[in-house]
């Protein structure tokens, strides 16, 4: 039993770790990305770990695309027990964060949400974010958390068709 929770420990360490060093919001996918191409972590002790972590306010979740990243306390705890991490460990994430931590801050550019108004209305928030400069802030009026979230969904696979699709309308003669 101590072995295992030991292991547990260590696979939060290594979660907050990985969230540290890229230093952005990001995904349960990019997250999974990282601890699986690099052997880490096993899917299943992933998920348990997030949760976790999230429900000690160690991590932090927001937005549609379930989006984490450390609080103050995750960040106290990574450096109070960063020595337990083994350093091939270490190594493997800072490696991987040096050479895909511009392609993830890509990836989390584009962000979609919606809250809530009333039974029959929803705002749906939709951005394009390059190099901390907001292309484009889109807020829709909508009648159904079901439109709300198609909305979101079609905005993470088509943003740049409509972002492309407003410039030349806006920008013709």
């Amino acid at each position: 039993m101590n072995g295992n929770s030991n292991e547990i420990a260590l696979n939060k360490l290594i979660v907050l770790l990985i969230l540290r060093e890229i230093d952005l919001p990001i995904t349960t996918a990019q997250i999974t990305d990282i601890v699986l191409e690099n052997n880490l972590i096993n899917y299943f002790d992933l998920q348990q770990c997030l949760q976790e972590l999230e429900e000690a306010k160690m991590i932090i979740k927001f937005g549609n695309r379930e989006t984490y990243q450390n609080t103050e306390m995750g960040l106290k705890t990574i450096e109070l027990f960063f020595s337990r991490i083994d350093d091939a460990v270490i190594s493997k994430i800072k490696a991987y964060v040096s050479k895909n931590k511009e392609k993830i801050r890509l990836e989390t550019q584009v962000r979609s949400d919606f809250i809530k108004k009333s039974d029959t209305e929803y705002i749906v928030n939709l951005k394009v974010i390059e190099k901390d400069i907001v292309l484009i802030d889109l807020s829709l009026n909508v009648v159904s958390a079901k439109q709300a979230k198609l909305i979101c969904s079609n905005w993470e696979n088509k943003y740049y068709q409509v972002y492309d699709q407003i410039m030349s309308l806006l920008i013709k003669q």
